[in-house]
């Protein structure tokens, strides 16, 4: 039985990507040694580096709390040591989302919190990590077990406030627990946790984010908008004892089906705890015969694959690791849930290697390369032309070449010009495409509903007042889709140019403008609204102003983050549509221009015959060894390392054994193969 296949498989992971890296800086090295390469292919070689080195794989852990979540992440982070990595006892272990990472560049093994205080401002959680003086830093001794204990534990440390305090920090009343001290009640003491621990699966990438339910994910709005769609694999935990509950199924219809039908995130339900249904007095028939029905009835309620419902137990799965007992593993299915998040890994890739950032440097090392070759094999027609010229004929025949040559040049230098009015057309469409999605228009939207919020003296009124603000918002994205929908149909002309000679499809649609993950992000908060409006019932007029605020706070202000990330996104796409078209014809007109200039200077040099000759033949001796130089990084894209690196993966993370090299290479759906271009 494989005990390691997401250790082995984040390894891979990590070691592509650092491949895939090393491969991109060779070819911006080989640009600058022969200098053959423009500024705007370093640019997007930079952007390709900073995907795969900011690039992470994060696995959200979801679900109420005393569903094992601590104990899951002792399983799969545990390497060894007969102990578990993260303190976990009964009862709720986890009061606020809590961050498990490793970065080199922070304090290693500590415990930063971030006061729940902060919630009083309308500074996002994102803007919170940039800002280390807000947060409570506490430092543990991983060898220490009690100081490592006492450091962790402090995700589930909570304080008493009265119950307006807490009204004002955005929770309800059914948010909070009674505390033993009349008059007050309980709340968590941190916002958010960030763990920087030095392991190995962290180390290679490996994050997980542990969120401690309900309560969290409805008053953190930046967790469902930002934190969970960014993570690749989502891990909902429910008790195998207490099926699928009324919160349990609230989590599911809020957060992550949404996330599962829009995002594409991968979804793995959790039966945990099913060692609780092994009964000693009922056969193993039985016990497996009750655990499938709970399994098929749990993926029949959340209207899921059967498939993707995996009962475990957690603490048989790390126990089955410390005692290195396979059949304990193997009755556990742990490695089951490794074997499905290692495969989880393998779809990140694809996502990557789909990025368009990361089809242009692959499509640019190979258009220099054919590029390079063509041009090499005109420059030796030509010489063996000259080499057989008459001495009478020499100076005509140079003439002819120049002719040529000044012609190839002419035609790339029409083709640029044809660009420039194409970029200039998509350009043309800027205002139109930022208007919808203006800052300063969503100022005007949040004041005008502030002021109704505030002149509002019934529910009623408030409530009219949130839901026109969100009709505004959806009255402007659905302007700006008519936008998008114009301004692609103009980038699918400019493609499909013959002129251009792009004869694949996929490369131009990963350049047209998108927006779903925005428009997913405004769905979800129009759909919060709507809780707000619905809770309006249970709201006293007197916390009006802490209403609110809260509205403005948590939603509006999200709102706002997802506009400006909007107005980002457009205008770096707006450079970025005819990159590959810019490219291509900036490197092909450049090589043009270095052969012009060369047959230039020897027309006009005093030197023999044979020397002009001769300087031709070392112009090309040098894009011979340019041509070399770039023969590995392209024979490496030709041959599909990527897609056949993934394969062989695949199939060994399904059999347990090491992958292997073969040639044959496999068409995958997100990729095509760079022979098909």
């Amino acid at each position: 039985m494989d005990l390691k296949s997401l250790h082995r498989q984040v390894t891979h992971y990590h070691r592509w990507k650092r491949q895939i890296d090393e491969r991109l800086q060779a070819f911006e090295q080989w640009g600058r040694t022969h200098k053959m390469l423009s500024n705007e292919v370093y640019k997007t070689l930079n952007r390709a580096k900073q995907l795969l080195r900011g690039d992470s794989f994060t696995i959200a852990c979801v679900g109420e709390f005393s569903r094992g979540k601590t104990e899951l992440i002792n399983a799969l982070l545990y390497t060894g040591g007969g102990r578990r990595l993260l303190p976990s006892q009964p009862g709720r272990t986890t009061m606020c989302p809590t961050d498990i990472f490793w970065d080199a560049a922070q304090p290693a093994n500590c415990v930063r919190l971030l006061p729940i205080e902060t919630r009083r401002t309308n500074t996002s959680l994102a803007n919170f990590k940039r800002i280390p003086q807000n947060w409570v830093t506490v430092q543990f001794d991983v060898n220490d077990h009690e100081q490592t204990r006492a450091a962790i534990n402090q995700v589930s440390a909570s304080k008493e406030v009265t119950m307006a305090e807490a009204l004002k920090l955005g929770f309800t009343k059914d948010d909070v627990e009674a505390s033993s001290e009349k008059g007050m009640v309980s709340i968590p003491a941190w916002r958010h946790a960030m763990i920087n621990l030095d392991h190995p699966l962290l180390r290679q990438g490996l994050r997980i984010l542990d969120t401690p339910g309900l309560n969290a994910l409805g008053n953190e709005p930046e967790l469902t908008l930002k934190t969970l769609p960014d993570a690749q694999a989502i891990l909902f935990l429910l008790s195998a004892a207490a099926g699928v509950t009324a919160s349990d199924m609230q989590i599911w219809n809020e957060h992550i089906q949404i996330l599962r039908q829009e995002n594409c995130t991968a979804v793995i339900t959790l039966l945990n705890k099913i060692d609780s249904l092994w009964d000693d007095l009922a056969g193993q028939q039985e016990i497996d015969t009750n655990i499938d029905h709970l399994r098929k009835l749990t993926a029949k309620q959340l209207h899921m694959s059967p498939e993707h419902v995996l009962p475990i137990s957690a603490k048989q799965g790390l126990l089955a690791k410390v005692g290195k007992n396979s059949a304990l593993m193997q009755r556990s299915n742990f490695a089951v849930l490794e074997r499905l998040l290692a495969e989880c890994v393998l779809h990140n890739q694809h996502q990557i290697i789909g990025h368009s950032v990361m089809t242009d440097s692959e499509e640019m090392i190979i258009r220099s390369y054919h590029g390079l070759a063509r041009q090499l094999n005109d420059c030796e027609k030509e010489i063996t032309q000259l080499r057989a010229t008459t001495p009478i004929n020499q100076s005509h025949k140079l003439n002819e070449l120049r002719e040529t040559v000044r012609k190839s040049h002419h035609d790339y230098h029409k083709l640029t010009l044809s660009l420039r009015t194409s970029q200039r057309l998509i350009e043309t469409q800027r205002l139109a495409l930022l208007a919808p999605v203006s800052t300063g228009l969503l100022e005007q939207h949040i004041a005008i509903a502030h002021q109704n919020l505030a002149q509002s003296w019934t529910t009623l009124g408030l409530s009219t007042a949130i839901g026109k603000f969100f009709e505004e918002v959806d009255y402007n994205i659905q302007h700006l889709d008519r936008e998008i929908e114009r301004v692609n149909r103009v980038v699918k002309s400019i493609y499909e140019r013959p002129e251009h000679g792009i004869r694949d499809d996929d490369l131009m649609i990963s350049h047209l403008l998108k927006v779903q993950k925005q428009r997913r992000q405004l769905r979800q908060l129009h759909q919060k609204a709507n809780e707000f409006r619905a809770s309006l019932s249970n709201i006293f007029l007197r916390h009006k102003n802490t209403f609110i605020t809260r509205f403005i706070n948590s939603l509006v202000n999200e709102v706002r983050q997802v506009y400006i990330e909007l107005n980002q996104h457009i205008v770096h796409w707006l450079s970025e549509a005819l990159a590959p078209l810019h490219h291509q014809n900036q490197y092909q007109k450049q090589l043009l221009e270095q052969h012009m200039l060369r047959l230039a200077e020897l027309q006009g040099s005093n030197n023999s015959w044979t020397q002009q000759v001769e300087s031709l033949q070392t112009n090309i001796y040098q894009m011979q060894s340019a041509l070399q130089d770039l023969e590995p990084l392209y024979r490496q894209v030709l041959k599909s390392p990527l897609e056949e690196s993934i394969e062989n993966n695949l199939i060994a993370n399904k059999t347990g054994e090491a992958p292997v090299k073969t040639a044959q290479v496999v068409d995958l759906s997100t990729k095509r193969s760079p022979r098909s271009r």
